[in-house]
């Protein structure tokens, strides 16, 4: 018997027929307010069934996945130097404070921290 290279996360979950229906929706869609009985449905599956076989293949619920790609998604747009307004409508906040407070708690700092960061600044507040 041959062993997968991926045990579990996101290329497992791509390569699943089923999951991958849901996952290529929320990467799609990002913005949409996903809710699980629509991503168990792009599935096929009923919204217990989809939620654990979801996070038995990718190592996460479908809503912790759901966040890291909207962030991932963020991040890019942020790189871009696209405006936090338009970065919160393209993946499905009401608002810039929202992504605000989710980025914070996700990444551990503000988005303009992340971004100086990420580009190798160093912001004065953190000297």
């Amino acid at each position: 018997m041959v062993s997968p290279l991926v045990d579990s996360g996101v290329l497992l979950g791509l390569s699943d027929p089923r999951l991958s229906k849901a996952i290529e929706a929320m990467h799609k869609h990002p913005e949409t307010p996903w809710a699980l009985e629509q991503l168990a449905q792009h599935a096929g599956m009923s919204r217990t069934r989809f939620a654990a076989h979801f996070r038995e293949v990718v190592g996460m619920t479908p809503f912790d996945y759901l966040t890291n790609w909207r962030l991932g998604v963020a991040q890019t747009m942020l790189r871009k130097s696209n405006s936090l307004k338009l970065i919160a409508a393209t993946v499905g906040y009401a608002n810039a404070t929202a992504l605000t407070r989710v980025f914070t708690q996700r990444v551990g700092m503000s988005p303009s921290v992340w971004l100086a960061r990420s580009q190798g600044k160093q912001e004065a507040t953190d000297i």
